[in-house]
C-alpha cells in the first residue's frame, strides 16, 4: 500500500513539475516575442521616418524620386509587418505545441494512475463520498497534527495510547 502511495506522490510532484516547466517556457516565449515584435516595430518606424526625411530632401526637385522614395518606404513597413506577424504566429504555433503536448502528458500521466490498483481504489472511494474526507481529514475523531520538517498527518489516538494516521498532502 505505502509503495502505490509513494508512486502516486511520485507522479504528483512529476506532475507538479512538469507545470511548472510549461509555465516557465511559456513565460519566456512570451517575453522573447514581445521583444522580438518590438525590435522589428521600431525598426520599420525607423525605416518610415528615414524614408520620409529622404523625400522630403528630394520632393522639391526630384518629383517622382519622392515617389519612389515613398514606394520604397510602404515596402519595407509592410515587410516589417509582414515579419512581426510572421515571428509572432511561428512563435504562437509553438507554444501551442508546448501547451499542447504538456496536456497529453499529463493526462497519459493521469489516466495511466487511474488504471492501477491504487486508481482504481480511490475511484471507489470517491463513488462513496469517502475520498474527499480522507484528503482533507475531515473525520469524525481524527485531527491534524504537524510532523516533522512541516508535514502534516491526519491522525487518531488508538487504544495503545500511540497516534496512528497518513500525512496529507
Amino acid at each position: 500500500m505505502s509503495d502505490a502511495r509513494a508512486e502516486g506522490k511520485k507522479l504528483f510532484t512529476d506532475l507538479q513539475a512538469s507545470l511548472k516547466d510549461a509555465q516557465s517556457a511559456f513565460t519566456g516565449l512570451a517575453a522573447e516575442q514581445k521583444q522580438q515584435c518590438r525590435t522589428i516595430t521600431e525598426a520599420a518606424e525607423k525605416a518610415s521616418r528615414t524614408a520620409v526625411e529622404a523625400s522630403e530632401a528630394f520632393a522639391v526637385s526630384r518629383p517622382r524620386l519622392m515617389i519612389w522614395t515613398a514606394l520604397c518606404a510602404f515596402l519595407l513597413v509592410s515587410s516589417g509587418w509582414l515579419a512581426a506577424f510572421w515571428v509572432g504566429r511561428h512563435d504562437g504555433w509553438a507554444a501551442g505545441q508546448v501547451t499542447g503536448r504538456q496536456e497529453a502528458l499529463t493526462a497519459n500521466a493521469a489516466a495511466s494512475w487511474a488504471n492501477t490498483a491504487s486508481g482504481k481504489m480511490a475511484k471507489q472511494l470517491d463513488d462513496l463520498g469517502n475520498l474527499q474526507p480522507l484528503a482533507t481529514c475531515n473525520i469524525p475523531g481524527f485531527s491534524i497534527q504537524k510532523g516533522e520538517k512541516g508535514v502534516r498527518w491526519c491522525v487518531v489516538a488508538g487504544t495503545d495510547g500511540q497516534f496512528h494516521g497518513w500525512s496529507l498532502p
